[in-house]
């Protein structure tokens, strides 16, 4: 998993560092629609990737979340 969404969802949204697997759900993960907007937040401010709430919300897991912040810095 990428070093700075890793520390974004560790650090800024304090979940468990465990439970953060590719193919663990958002939900599973403890990602809600709240955790959603902050994430679109820290990822445009801390690594100027403009991506929605939607689009993040519309992963299916955090290997998906992933992907796209990769594919948005062209890595993908």
């Amino acid at each position: 998993m990428n070093e700075d969404l890793k520390r974004i969802l560790t650090v800024e949204l304090n979940l468990d560092d465990a439970a953060l697997h590719p193919g663990t759900s958002l939900e599973d993960a403890g990602i809600d629609s709240l955790s959603v907007v902050e994430l679109s937040v820290h990822l445009s401010d801390q690594l100027g990737l403009e991506i929605s709430e939607e689009e993040l919300q519309s992963a299916a897991s955090v290997g998906e979340l992933d992907r796209m912040i990769e594919q948005r810095r062209g890595n993908g």
